[in-house]
């Protein structure tokens, strides 16, 4: 598959090097080192091939520049990133006009690409457009770096780019870069602005004269009449360098979205209009949003934000308006009592946890249960409404145990819990440090206690239960999640997916697209009331998901959960099960 961490050069194979555009007019390529570190390099010996080119490097010869190029080569090649990046950077310092600084360049971007340093990253690639002379460096560079600043900046953050450049070579590609970015978020007014000033300022540019295709989305989307129904789209999209991993999950949800979208519209003469805002994940900005959207007659209802402590400021934001809003993630309970409209498309704590105590008491049929759980965060939640909802049911909690995470030494709670051995069924056992599983298994085999385990989607990430097939072909858990690669219709999905974003399919893309796909089957009826839509969503309607099936009642929480087993050293999807009264 396509991932966007492809998009750079990794490897610039030797024969694509002018032989060779060499620094030294008085030397021919006959040196025997250099010719040997070649070959082992194209056959993948990258360590002994690293040592010669790190000598060669080193040593006043015809091969310096080029032997530290593949130097920092095959450092990347051994996964010694950092090592290669301050060859890089020691390289443009040292040789800033060599042939080779492009190709330093672009290894250097893909470096940050990899540590998700998207602003360093995108900063390579706008030094190359600005002092290449490279016909193929710059149309390389400025394709990737589209590719880069569309997925991982913030109009703003290109913005800054286009303020700060002094390169007359590429501000208008920055401008052009700026028009895209707006017409994603939704900011058509200031898409049209930059637009303008493209025109204007650059009019004999290359932006400037293929800007037509840019002016006609525009037109279109400008063309949304006011009868037509809108899905805004409300997600941390910029932010900073120290929320790396918030920013990638938001933008794959968005992708996932926006594929959703397109294939709807791409079916149906109505189409439906997308507004994307970024939050920020900052309450002036959220309310901000509130104050422009909420007027808007066409927008039907909100998907996002995504975190629990944003969704609160915005149902905060948005607490006297009547605009639905649904949460592909959010798990914190309580939420949905805070604002009458908002639904969560991922169960909460507590109904995973009643989820499991129903799964097992009614498709199990087991009736003596011990739980054993970590005493931090969502594991005691889960903990305590399986034990609830269990008891509920008519079940018997024989023994709970609880520990600490990181806990070496498990002995005491499974020497309680051994006890009651004869009579248990099965035990419960939510984690929330997958690194605590060997331990755990290991001490269960100690004791003897060879039963069904039941727990949370944390196992399915865990380490090590795969080396007691005794006890892991005997592991059943809950999540929220579970991509079927075997299955027809998603493979077509994904194969259409990559195709046409360049991305692969994770859980977050699929958190995106499924509850935009069921957004979008309820408004393919008809045009309808924000009311009337907050009605329809809670009347029991089952979407059958990718990721999850989705169904939401009158308490505004979706109640399907996948069960999951672990059987013969692979997972398999036993049920899509759903929560009952």
């Amino acid at each position: 598959m396509v991932s966007i961490t492809k998009i750079f050069l990794f490897i610039l194979i030797i024969s694509s090097i002018p032989i060779i555009a060499r620094e030294s007019n008085d030397t021919v390529f006959a040196d025997v080192d250099f010719k040997i570190a070649i070959e082992q390099y194209r056959s993948k010996m990258f360590i002994e091939a690293q040592k010669k080119f790190e000598y060669l490097s080193q040593t006043n010869n015809a091969f310096t520049t080029i032997s530290t190029i593949f130097n920092a080569k095959s450092l990347l090649l051994l996964n010694q990133i950092h090592s290669s990046e301050e060859l890089l950077k020691r390289f443009l310092n040292l040789y800033p006009l060599s042939n080779y600084a492009d190709e330093a360049k672009i290894m250097l971007a893909k470096i940050y690409l990899d540590m998700r340093m998207y602003v360093l990253a995108f900063n390579e690639i706008e030094n190359i457009i600005s002092t290449s002379k490279s016909t193929y460096y710059l149309d390389y560079a400025k394709s990737s770096g589209e590719k880069l600043a569309l997925n991982y900046l913030s109009a703003f953050q290109i913005k800054s780019f286009f303020d700060t450049s002094q390169s007359s070579e590429i501000k208008p590609y920055l401008l052009l870069l700026l028009v895209k970015s707006y017409i994603l978020e939704g900011k058509i007014d200031s898409a049209k602005i930059s637009l303008s000033e493209l025109s204007k300022v650059f009019p004999y540019s290359y932006e400037s004269k293929n800007a037509e295709g840019i002016l006609n989305e525009i037109s279109n989307r400008s063309q949304i009449s006011p009868s037509s129904q809108v899905i805004a789209v409300l997600l941390p999209l910029n932010k900073t360098a120290k929320n790396l991993s918030a920013s990638d999950a938001s933008h794959q949800i968005l992708e996932g979205v926006k594929y959703a979208v397109a294939e709807f519209n791409n079916d149906h003469i109505d189409k439906i209009g997308l507004l994307i805002k970024a939050t920020g994940s900052n309450k002036t900005q959220i309310d901000s949003i509130k104050n422009e959207v909420d007027s808007l007659s066409s927008l039907k209802v909100i998907i996002g934000p995504i975190y629990s402590e944003e969704v609160k400021e915005t149902l905060e934001a948005f607490k006297s308006s009547n605009i639905p809003i649904i949460s592909p993630t959010a798990t914190d309970d309580g939420l949905t009592e805070l604002y009458p409209q908002f639904f969560q498309a991922n169960p909460t704590f507590s109904i995973r946890g009643k989820i499991m105590a129903q799964y097992i008491y009614y498709v199990e049929n087991k009736r003596h249960m011990a739980i054993l759980n970590s005493d931090e965060s969502y594991a005691n939640v889960l903990a305590n409404s399986f034990q609830k909802e269990f008891e509920k049911l008519g079940g018997k909690i024989l023994v709970r145990q609880t520990f600490t995470p990181g806990t070496m030494d498990f002995s005491r709670q499974i020497s309680n819990i051994a006890r009651d051995s004869s009579k248990l069924q099965g035990i419960y056992l939510p984690l929330t440090d997958n690194s605590d599983v060997p331990s755990i298994l290991s001490q269960f085999l100690s004791a003897n206690l060879e039963m069904n385990i039941y727990g949370n989607q944390d196992w399915l990430v865990a380490k090590g239960f795969e080396s007691f097939s005794a006890l892991s072909n005997r592991l059943i858990f809950s999540s929220d999640y579970f991509m079927d690669y075997s299955d027809s219709t998603f493979q077509k999905f994904s194969h259409g997916f990559v195709n046409q974003t360049g991305l692969d399919v994770s859980r977050n893309v699929l958190y995106g697209y499924d509850i935009t796909k069921y957004v979008l089957n309820i408004l393919a009826e008809q045009n309808i009331g924000r009311s009337s839509l907050k009605a329809k969503i809670e009347s029991g309607t089952i979407f059958r998901g990718f990721h999850n099936n989705i169904c939401f009642d009158s308490k505004r929480i979706n109640e399907f959960l996948n069960i999951i087993r672990y059987k013969d050293g692979k997972f398999e999807l036993i049920d899509k099960f759903k929560l009952g009264n």
